[in-house]
């Protein structure tokens, strides 16, 4: 059985002409005006809505599609349960199983035998600490994909279960990223700090975060005086969760400074990462807490710490370095 066969063709075209528009303001997202033909959704990471053609774009990821993708990438639904949803059908009893009634489980990419790849990639063209690196993969964050390569960062419950997966390649110049299937973006990627710190620095992919760990390390600071997480994308979902279960007096955001940010036909875009930025500084300080915007001079921070270290001759100096903010 095929993964369309509880669906007649006609019934899954239907589903598919559901107004995508609709469907994004009833799960909560605040549209504006995005151009002639399109709606922007506010906090979003890029996250464009096109009138004429139902369908959607999302800079962020670089994930596209219509209103069956949108419901499967957003609302973390399977194919069948989608369609279902925007048919306002129930599934047939015989074809609910346990694994229909609840979302998916994450499985987690098979493992290298060694991770020798990963530390050359993230130390050597990276630029990441190798302490750094091998604590994350003592804590099982972070390791090597059998077969391909891949780094892959996991985010863990509190029972120590992983719920968060994403994969990056390791063979420079090839931006492959993707999430594992059913990982959740609420449970974060994160380098833990002291038990008693209170300061959270907030970046958007889990490389990000342990580059800044690394600018820490490399000015001769105590790195472990905050904790380091990583959104996954420029929703708080991640921040809100890892917030519940630590005690945190000061977010220090360093989202990406997307000044370049064009649209797909070259005209000028948003700047999406400080524009998130700014919207959650606010959120956050009537929350009561001290926020901070900390804006990468270049791109994001893996690209400030590589500056950083061509700029000194070497990837691991032994003096502090001083870093403008």
């Amino acid at each position: 059985m095929t993964k369309h066969a509880l669906f007649t063709k006609e019934q899954i075209k239907l589903a598919n002409q559901v107004n995508l528009i609709g469907v994004a303001k009833s799960q909560g997202y605040i549209l504006e005006n995005g151009g002639r033909r399109a709606y922007h959704a506010k906090q979003s990471g890029g996250l464009y809505f096109f009138k004429d053609s139902n369908r959607y774009f999302h800079f962020s990821s670089n994930t596209h599609g219509g209103v069956i993708d949108f419901v499967m990438d957003f609302c973390r639904m399977t194919f069948k349960e989608a369609v279902a949803y925007l048919l306002e059908l129930a599934l047939p009893q015989m074809a609910v199983s346990s694994s229909m009634r609840k979302r998916g489980h994450l499985i987690l990419p098979d493992k290298a035998p060694n991770y020798r790849r990963v530390m050359w990639y993230l130390t050597q063209v990276r630029g990441i600490t190798p302490e750094i690196v091998s604590l994350l993969m003592h804590e099982k964050k972070l390791y090597q994909q059998d077969k391909t390569g891949n780094c892959v960062f996991v985010g863990y419950d509190q029972e120590g279960v992983a719920r968060y997966c994403s994969m990056r390649s390791t063979t420079p110049n090839k931006p492959y990223k993707q999430d594992r299937e059913y990982s959740d973006k609420s449970y974060p990627f994160y380098l833990s700090g002291h038990s008693e710190s209170k300061r959270v620095y907030v970046c958007e992919s889990p490389i990000d975060a342990m580059s800044r760990a690394t600018i820490e390390k490399l000015r001769v600071q105590d790195w472990k005086a905050a904790h380091y997480i990583s959104l996954g994308c420029l929703s708080d979902q991640a921040l809100k969760r890892f917030l519940q279960y630590n005690v945190i007096k000061e977010i220090v955001f360093c989202l990406d400074n997307d000044a370049n940010a064009t649209y797909s036909n070259g005209s000028p875009a948003p700047n999406w990462g400080q524009e998130a930025a700014r919207n959650l500084e606010i959120t956050y300080q009537n929350s009561g807490y001290t926020t901070i915007i900390k804006t990468p001079k270049l791109k994001d921070i893996n690209e400030d710490l590589i500056k950083i270290r061509n700029e000194k001759g070497a990837f691991f100096p032994q003096q502090g370095i001083e870093y403008e903010e």
